[in-house]
This record gives structure tokens, sequence and C-alpha cells, in this order.
């Protein structure tokens, strides 16, 4: 069980005081263990989600990226993992694949690590986030309290060193932000040549149900149908069934395993199509 918060919370000036005294080489040192799930480095305990979020701001010029750290519910302030090629290459392979599997990824827009965040919750980023664009045909207006420029329906995380326990915690995060759809956990091997992914699909705000797709990537890999991830192009642009879609945008995505190695050997299988079928107007 969580021990409570301390009614004196440190304070922004002193949270980055601590944070910028850090040795990044000592951090990165602790990250290097030969092991997939490494415990997150704690930074300091005593901080409220209030202390958090000032300290936070808008999630430019940190030390740490925002989607490095979480604050834990016992007010400590942890890093989970940090940016390595491994990591880095896994967000952008998706992002490439993704894109390219829709058919006119200029119509979907591409969040990144934006900074979010969630009334009494610590602000958050995930590692990639996708969603409508205000020009997008056909959508819907944004969930209330969101704008178009806070607008996740896919947030995707991604893990090197972190663990099981704290990307479950990132995806009980999106579950409660309004206009979420998919929720989609990475955690890629150490040599980049294993990728387990576990896919969300959110239907009640709130509830995290079980996932609705889990599946081990590894080299060489061959097909299985069984294994597979689907994205409903409708959910993450929003667009209605009684409403066409764009010209060119495909209907349904499925990640398959096929031989598809970056440069990087990022164990990264095309998004290919379901469902080739377009709306007509």
């Amino acid at each position: 069980m969580s021990s409570p918060r301390p009614t004196q919370s440190k304070t922004a000036r002193e949270i980055r005081d601590i944070i910028d005294a850090l040795e990044f080489d000592d951090v990165a040192s602790y990250f290097e263990q030969d092991d997939d799930e490494i415990d997150p480095y704690v930074v300091c305990d005593g901080v409220s989600v209030g202390a958090f979020n000032r300290y936070i701001g808008d999630g430019e010029g940190l030390r740490f990226a925002l989607r490095f750290l979480q604050l834990s519910d016992d007010g400590r302030i942890l890093i989970v993992d940090l940016s390595t090629t491994v990591h880095e290459s896994t967000v952008q392979c998706f992002e490439f694949e993704f894109l390219t599997a829709t058919g006119n990824g200029r119509l979907v827009k591409i969040g990144g690590s934006t900074t979010v965040s969630r009334v009494g919750l610590p602000k958050k980023e995930a590692d990639d986030t996708y969603g409508p664009l205000r020009s997008t045909p056909n959508r819907t207006r944004p969930p209330r309290p969101r704008i178009i420029a806070d607008w996740v329906t896919l947030a995707v995380e991604v893990g090197r060193a972190q663990t099981w326990a704290s990307l479950e915690t990132a995806a009980q995060w999106w579950c409660g932000y309004a206009g979420i759809q998919y929720i989609l956990l990475l955690k890629v091997s150490r040599p980049g040549t294993q990728i387990t992914y576990r896919l969300y699909e959110i239907n009640i705000p709130q509830c995290l149900p079980p996932p609705s797709a889990t599946g081990i990537i590894r080299r060489r890999n061959r097909p299985r149908p069984a294994d597979s991830v689907t994205f409903n192009m409708r959910r993450i642009l929003s667009i209605p069934a009684n409403q066409p879609l764009p010209n060119g945008l495909n209907r349904m995505l499925l990640w398959t395993y096929e031989s598809s190695w970056s440069k990087s050997s990022i164990p990264f299988n095309k998004l290919r199509i379901v469902d080739e079928s377009r709306d007509k107007p």
C-alpha cells in the first residue's frame, strides 16, 4: 500500500535544483544494466501533484523529458527510462509505418510527445500521439474539454528499460483522457530484436479494459494470423459512420508480421491494410 503524500511538498524550484544536480552519466549507467526490466531511478520524494506540475510547466527545457518521468502515488519523482537509439528508433519506425499504411498520412495529426494534463493528476507525455487535424474532413468536434491541439485518439508508450508496471501506469493515466480511443504499449528488448506489445481499445472512459491484442514480434518471425493489431481510422480521426472517409484514406489498418527490418534492426513489421475498401462519396 502506498504511503500518504507529505503535507509539506518540495517546491518546483527545489525539484529543479535536485534534478539539475543529478549526474547524467550516473543515471545513464543505472539504466545500462543487462536487463529488460529495470526499476525506476528515484530522484526524490515529498512531491505533490501541484509542485510536480509547476516544475513540468509546458514540458520544454527539462533536464529529463516528461515522457521519461513519473510521479508515484506516494510522492516520489521517478525516472522510468532514458532516450536511447533503440527506444527512439522504435518510435520513429512505428510512426513511419503507421502514417504510410493510412493511405493519406496528411490527414492525421502527429502530436509527438505533447505535454497534456488531467485535473488533479500529474502532467503526461507519451512517446508519440495521433489524432484528427483541424482540417480533417468530416470529423466531429473535440470532446470537452479537448481542443484540436490536445486531442489525442491514439497514444503510444514505448519502454526499453521501463518496466511493464510503469507502462501500465501510463495506460491507466491515458484511459481517463477525454477522446482517447487506443493505447499501444511497446516493450522493446535491449538489442532491439524483440518487441512485446499490448493494445487497449477504450470504449468506457476511465476504465482500462484487458488488452484487445497482445503479442511478441521477434526477428525473422513468420506471420501468425492470430497475432495482429488492428486500428479503425474512423476512431482515430473521429469520423462518424454516417460520414464518408476522405479520399485515399484506408478504413482499417492491420499490423502484421512480415520481415521488415530497419537499418537500426528494430523488428518493426509493416502496418498493412486489412480492408482496402473506401467509403463512396
